[in-house]
């Protein structure tokens, strides 16, 4: 503890030194053990204080005790690594590293409690998250939905800040000869955590007088210890004095508790705010196309089981509320889609206040195979508690306001996850008679067929509620009849375009046949054009409960309307599967074609044709035709044809051929998120052929602003800023591709490309596509 002392006194007489030089003084005094303990000590509580400001910042991002653990743990061991490294008097390097060996060492047991061994020991798991949580985590951060809670390795970003701010303010305050700067890395912790949380936070008034306050008085106490040092005189305890100076603070307090609520925005910008959601939903077909595939396919096939079923509960798959005219599909940052459209990564329990049952159930993957996962009502937490539990959290995707989940790694036979949810509770339709639909922003609908808004127009004339315009609806809707298109049934299409979408109306003598997929939009288009939010649901119906095996026969689509006071309720307009249509009656009476004259029939030929005994005309040629060659003709024919043929064919098939070899490799180079890395790339080279200016050093996003503005099409293809955000998130997020992304990608590339090529004339395409530009390395074409 003498070398502490010794050491922490020798920094504050340099201090001195270099102050008493600047005043004109000459003395230097010297600052006892007990004085110098005390100072240290004044310092530590001071630097810890703040940063336990610090994390009650992030208290409702994370929203878990063990944040405290994390942060002051934190905040803590940083501290006493500089009181460490002032007692032995470490150089920066040295101190950098015990840093990094404290880190690794206690960030398991304060940071990934829940995956460390016992809790406490490091494993591979925990040390690798720790050191690529460094880099990861402030990604991670942003795109996950808050609470974060306990999930995975993402509270080492304030054990992390913690930490650092920790010994860097103790470092700056013991050692430095500002030590009265020693309050800004607690305030870079405190604007960290601002940026990285929510645009509401705990107390956010109080916390920041709390630490103007403690600065100030910190930063007051050390001027005053540091001038009576200089003055070589110590000021007894003053109990004026004190009162004074608390008096200020009380009364500055007041005035800005007063003045907070006028100055400060009801909701802080934050840097999520700006992040765009990483995944698009919309690069995979609609789940309700695959409404037929099940009925006919798996009818009896168990896709899933489900444990703790209630009774009457239907299974949600996915919520659809975007329809382009020809499907129905979740929207994904969809313009005007509001938060409808929004997945994220969630963390270890999802807010939610709707008020209803709580639900625990379990789902076991048996046939089913989809990134669609089966869910009952609005889930509060998703534990995967299969053998690829860690990889499926990884990239499990939650909607809040549709209660969807996804996973981009779909599922398979053996997976499983436990879920709690809330079921909210549905009125009756008594209820609903005068309810007033709820103001909710929905993607604009496509073009809805004229014949769904005259039906629509026609069935609720005379209705006095929006409610009562939705029962009578899904009534009229019920009048209908049902077929899913089987041999045994009258014929009904599938799909729900704009076309199968008119024929319910007009097939059939004027007869509605269909099945849940074609009932289910129509209700909802009908009721978008009431000016009602309307949404359709994909999921399943199995009878029973409890325990049960959900097949293929079970698949069903219902529609829900969102209402005042109530929420979205559900509607089923779907006739009973018992009714059904006579074959007889679709069947129409063949017509008589007229009588047309058939020609007559070819003559009859010979079955071998008779010999032919004419001599032959004798022949005016010699028999030896070497003598009739024109050799110098054939040299001729030879450099008029080879000369063009080497200079020009040779070089355009060599182009085409290195061309096609450097795609056909990077299509198949590596991993799939290498492969769609080389599709970007494919794309850059091929822009560059066609004459964009893009450069190796700019970012993806840097080269897709440079290509939209120098190829600016009709935006009817991909767009190179999504393929650019795209190949990003495979390369930075961690996530593992699988070959359907692959291929969906290079087919966005190529499409692309198309539209790249729309923008220059024809014979620019031609000149691109035999161009070498994209085969010369970098420093011949800057020359």
């Amino acid at each position: 503890m003498s070398g502490l002392v010794q050491t922490w006194t020798h920094s504050y007489q340099s201090w001195r030194t270099r102050s008493s030089r600047l005043r004109g003084a000459g003395t230097v005094y010297d600052v006892s053990p007990r004085e110098a303990r005390r100072w240290v000590a004044v310092d530590v509580v001071a630097v810890v204080a703040l940063l336990a400001l610090a994390t009650l910042a992030q208290v409702e991002l994370y929203a878990t005790g063990w944040l405290w653990v994390a942060g002051l743990g934190g905040a803590v061991l940083g501290v006493g690594t500089g009181v460490v490294s002032l007692w032995r008097r470490w150089p920066a390097w040295i101190t950098a590293v015990a840093v990094a060996v404290t880190y690794l060492v206690t960030g398991s047991a304060l940071a990934m409690p829940q995956l460390a061994t016992w809790s406490v020991v490091p494993n591979l798991r925990t040390v690798s998250g720790l050191v690529l949580g460094t880099v990861q985590v402030w990604r991670r951060v942003l795109t996950m939905d808050a609470p974060i809670g306990l999930t995975d390795n993402l509270l080492v970003m304030p054990l992390l800040t913690m930490m650092l701010a920790g010994v860097a303010a103790i470092t700056i305050a013991t050692r430095s000869g500002r030590p009265g700067l020693a309050w800004l890395p607690p305030a870079a912790a405190v604007v960290i955590g601002i940026a990285f949380g929510l645009q509401t936070t705990v107390l956010p008034v109080p916390l920041g007088v709390a630490f103007v306050v403690v600065v100030l008085v910190w930063t007051a106490h050390r001027r005053d210890q540091q001038r009576q040092t200089l003055l070589a005189r110590r000021r007894r305890f003053n109990l004026r004095t004190v009162a004074s100076a608390a008096g200020v603070l009380v009364v500055a307090g007041l005035v800005a508790a007063l003045l907070a609520p006028m100055l400060t925005p009801a909701n802080r910008a934050v840097l999520r705010d700006a992040v765009q959601p990483p995944l698009d939903v919309r690069q995979w077909p609609s789940p309700l196309q695959a409404y037929r595939a099940n009925i006919k396919d798996h009818r009896t096939e168990v896709l899933f089981t489900v444990e703790g079923l209630p009774a009457g509960v239907p299974i949600r798959i996915a919520t659809l509320d975007a329809y382009d005219g020809i499907t129905y599909n979740a929207s994904s940052a969809v313009p005007g889609a509001g938060d409808a459209g929004i997945f994220k990564r969630i963390g270890s329990r999802i807010p939610d206040d709707t008020a209803g049952v709580r639900v625990d159930y379990a789902v076991s993957i048996g046939a089913y195979r989809d990134r669609w996962l089966p869910t009952l009502g609005q889930a509060r937490t998703v534990a995967f508690t299969s053998a690829r539990g860690q990889e499926l959290a990884e990239q499990f995707f939650y909607n809040r306001s549709t209660g969807t989940g996804v996973d981009v790694t779909p599922l398979q036979s053996g997976d499983s996850y436990r879920v709690e949810a809330v079921v909210a509770t549905q009125p009756i339709h008594s209820e609903l008679a005068t309810a007033r639909v709820a103001r909710t922003s929905l993607p604009a609908a496509g073009p809805v067929p004229e014949e769904l808004g005259a039906k629509a127009r026609e069935w609720t004339t005379g209705v006095t509620s929006d409610g009562e315009a939705a029962i009578r609806l899904e009534t009229e809707l019920r009048k209908g009849f049902y077929s899913n298109g089987t041999a045994s049934e009258v014929p009904s299409l599938s799909g729900h375009g704009g076309y199968r979408m008119a024929l319910l109306m007009t097939d059939h003598q004027g007869r509605m046949v269909g099945d849940e997929e074609q009932y289910a939009v129509a209700m909802a288009l009908m009721a978008r054009e009431l000016g009602m939010p309307a949404r359709v649901v994909y999921g399943y119906r199995p009878s029973g409960s409890g325990t049960v095996a959900v097949t293929g026969n079970d698949a069903a689509a219902w529609v829900e309307i969102n209402f005042e006071k109530f929420g979205w309720v559900e509607f089923e307009p779907t006739p009973d599967r018992s009714k059904s249509l006579p074959l007889d009656t679709t069947r129409t009476e063949s017509k008589p074609r007229p009588q047309v004259e058939n020609p007559p029939p070819p003559p009859e030929r010979p079955d071998q044709a008779p010999p032919d005994n004419t001599p032959p005309l004798p022949s005016d040629r010699p028999d030896d035709d070497e003598g009739m060659i024109d050799w110098e003709l054939v040299r001729t024919l030879a450099l008029v044809i080879g000369i063009p043929l080497v200079l020009v064919v040779v070089p355009v098939v060599t182009v085409l051929a290195l061309k096609s070899r450097r795609r056909r490799r990077r299509r198949h180079a590596g991993e799939p998120g290498d492969q769609i890395a080389a599709g970007w790339s494919e794309l850059l080279d091929r822009a560059r052929d066609l004459g964009g200016a893009t450069s190796r050093r700019a970012t993806r996003v840097e080269n897709a602003a440079a290509l939209v503005a120098a190829f600016p099409t009709s935006g009817s293809s991909v767009s190179p800023a999504t393929l650019a955000r795209r190949a990003d998130w495979v390369t930075f997020s961690g996530s593992q591709a699988d070959p359907g992304m692959v291929e969906q990608y290079w087919q966005s590339v190529r499409a692309s490309v198309t539209s790249l090529g729309e923008a220059v004339p024809w014979w620019r395409r031609w000149l691109a596509a035999i161009s070498p530009a994209s085969l010369l390395p970098s420093w011949v074409r800057r020359s």
